[in-house]
């Protein structure tokens, strides 16, 4: 019998590993798009005083409008 030093779990071909139990993320894409000064002003305001993130409340009003369509 030799001694070998590592993780003994490394071998276990058997066991659930965390990622077969969870959930995995959506993926995420980047939108970029140009907007008028002052409107972006305004936005992070509104996101401001929502103690939101712009992200945050753009993602909800798009969510809202893809409901109603």
């Amino acid at each position: 019998m030799s001694l070998s030093a590592g993780r003994p779990s490394k071998n276990v071909k058997d066991q659930l590993a965390l990622s077969d139990v969870t959930d995995s993320p959506k993926k995420t894409v980047r939108v970029n798009f140009n907007l008028d000064e002052d409107k972006h002003i305004a936005l992070k305001r509104y996101a401001l005083e929502s103690r939101k993130t712009v992200t945050e409340l753009l993602t909800e009003m798009i969510d809202e409008k893809l409901v109603e369509r």
